[in-house]
């Protein structure tokens, strides 16, 4: 799937691809790329996206540990 920002930046609009793969019946990844467009934009893009998944997203203890510190 790919999602384009209706807003234009500094490099153009944003285009963010992604891809979905079945790791387990019960376990999905999902992949998140800059397709085009400005690299701080899609930093800003995905740090929202995850911060919204918060919720959803399987983290390891390392990952869990490593929030705590920052």
């Amino acid at each position: 799937m790919r999602l384009a920002n209706v807003k234009v930046g500094r490099k153009g609009n944003l285009n963010v691809a992604t891809e979905i793969f079945q790791v387990a019946p019960s376990l999905h990844m999902v992949e998140v790329r800059k397709a085009k467009g400005d690299t701080l934009e899609f930093h800003k893009f995905y740090k929202k996206l995850s911060t919204s998944l918060d919720v959803v997203v399987w983290k390891t203890e390392d990952d869990v540990q490593m929030r705590k510190k920052n």
